[in-house]
């Protein structure tokens, strides 16, 4: 198994030990491994490469028309795109909380009309980050940040005018889950490898207590927790997705909504934009079940030796 690491250098000092980890994890397969360049691939003789961070994505899929890559060009795409995940997963008729996508508002306003509350989603990127809450109050539509209330007004430009916030489409807006309170302290993931599950984990936060504070990341304080048993109902729901997305390597977010059902919120793979998350790692409970990398690079040595594999 001859494998190549394409990564964007100047990235390294994000990389470094997910790489050096990568590379571990090879050796111990039996394998090699290699830290590409573009000017490198021709010289070379790999099996397949691998993506992380990278910047220049006509070179990549130049590299995919002539090599194997994992994961595809087309998932990573999708993976980062949270509008096209979210209407994949709507057009095939997979559980997640109630979605607006539109360029005017009144669908935004519709949904706050009924709920009076809902969740601004950022349209490309990951774990919580550049998530609102929307609050529909007195007639007035208002979110918080940092202890400050704003008016919300539509635009066609993103900013912030004293203490009004514009917002400019596409409005990427979900159903606010939460329990009575409003509140919702923990996310859920499953790790998928090929057409398994390998693991899962939840990331949890304490003192949640309003709805501002339940948008749950490790940058805002969650914590993980490994899952001893997966539900096999979210395994069946990040395979699915794993499917339409066409990632071999990602992981897939849920929530539970109040009566229990699992719901699918996004997903997100190791590829051109980013990579996964592995804080897990520094858990007190880490152990081999849960060392993905291990379960990532055994899934590449399979699809090295000729295994299908999601195109």
């Amino acid at each position: 198994m001859k494998i190549g690491l394409l990564y964007e250098p100047a990235y390294w000092f994000l990389l470094a030990d997910l790489v050096q980890g990568l590379e571990h994890e090879i050796r111990l397969a039996g394998g090699q491994s290699y830290r590409l360049t573009p000017a490198m691939l021709g010289q070379m003789d790999i099996d397949l490469v691998y993506v992380l961070p990278y910047d220049e994505l006509e070179t990549l899929k130049q590299i995919e028309a002539e090599r194997l890559v994992i994961n595809s060009v087309r998932s990573q795409e999708i993976a980062i795109d949270k509008i096209a995940t979210s209407r994949l997963i709507i057009e095939n008729d997979l559980p997640t909380p109630e979605t607006t996508i539109s360029q005017t508002p009144d669908a935004v306003i519709e949904i706050l009309d009924r709920y009076g509350i809902a969740l601004l989603k950022s349209t490309n990127l990951c774990g919580g980050a550049g998530h609102r809450i929307l609050r529909h109050e007195g007639g007035t539509i208002t979110t918080r940040r940092r202890d400050r209330t704003y008016q919300v007004v539509f635009g066609q430009r993103n900013r912030i005018l004293d203490q009004t916030l514009v917002l400019a489409p596409p409005y990427y807006v979900q159903q606010f889950i939460g329990t009575a309170a409003q509140t919702n302290d923990r996310v859920y993931r499953m790790y998928v490898v090929g057409n398994k599950v390998v693991m899962g984990t939840m990331r949890v936060k304490e003192g949640v207590n309003t709805a501002e504070a339940s948008i749950i990341n490790a940058a805002t304080g969650a914590r993980y927790e490994f899952l001893q048993t997966v539900d096999e109902e979210m395994v069946s729901l990040a395979l699915s997705l794993a499917d339409l997305i066409g990632f071999e390597i990602g992981v897939v977010d849920l929530l539970r909504d109040p009566s229990g059902r699992p719901l699918l919120i996004e997903a997100d793979c190791d590829g051109r934009h980013l990579f996964i998350c592995r804080k897990f790692q520094e858990v007190s409970e880490y152990s081999s079940p849960y060392n993905f990398n291990a379960h990532l690079v055994k899934r590449l040595a399979e699809i090295a030796d000729g295994a299908p594999h999601r195109p």
